[in-house]
């Protein structure tokens, strides 16, 4: 912004009241355009950054009702599981297939941390900012629990991988391999169980004509 002196020469007062209107008024239309640039600008981040998000709440919504489907068949795979260990421990001479896998679709959040890196939840409604701060803090602790069960579900099958196959598992192994499977069970089914609170959020946020998914009982898996 420049302000310029008047060219020519200042006599009387009422040259002086002249020329100082002029800037006045000229330092106040340039104040209230650059106030009205920033404005837009402004509004043009805010609309991109919510257009964002709620299309990355879209993507994860899809995302966490497969999530709920590949916790359930998990969950039926580990309960085979400990039904065949069971036997196998009852009878050493049974022979059984085992199962450990772990399937789930991460929950992005590079929407969020754009609209916060680009300072766009500055100019958002403080109720706005923490509800979708609410949502994203839900979503990260859904993932690195989804981390930490696959770890569980993979390493509950160390005792198959050292005898070279469950029916060369020594008996004394039996109950280690249950209490692992039966650990993970208790894992995968707490993690559906955020899945499906954090999907109730996500359908609030975006405002879906449907019902959340009902929270799972972890004393029934089916």
């Amino acid at each position: 912004m420049d302000v310029h002196a008047p060219h020519e020469p200042v006599h009387t007062w009422k040259d002086f009241l002249v020329h100082l209107s002029i800037v006045t008024i000229g330092l106040f239309i340039a104040l209230m355009l650059e106030a009205g640039v920033e404005y837009w600008h402004h509004r043009h981040i805010v609309a991109e950054a919510r257009e964002n998000i709620r299309r990355e709440l879209e993507s994860n919504h899809e995302s966490a009702t497969k999530d709920i489907e590949y916790l359930t068949k998990n969950l039926k795979n580990v309960a085979v599981n400990i039904r065949t260990l069971r036997e196998m421990k009852a009878k050493p001479k049974a022979r059984g297939t085992l199962e450990n896998t772990m399937s789930f679709s991460s929950l992005d959040d590079a929407a969020w941390r754009t609209a916060r890196d680009a300072g766009a939840l500055a100019y958002m409604p403080y109720d706005e900012v923490q509800k979708y701060s609410g949502i994203y803090s839900e979503q990260q602790a859904v993932n690195d629990k989804a981390r930490a069960t696959a770890d569980r579900e993979f390493l509950a099958l160390t005792s198959v991988v050292i005898a070279d196959g469950p029916q060369n598992v020594p008996p004394a192994d039996f109950d280690t391999m249950l209490h692992e499977n039966g650990a993970s069970l208790i894992e995968l089914c707490t993690l559906k169980q955020y899945v499906q609170q954090l999907d109730g959020q996500y359908i609030e946020a975006l405002k879906l004509k449907v019902a959340p998914p009902k929270v799972s009982d972890c004393v029934n898996f089916e």
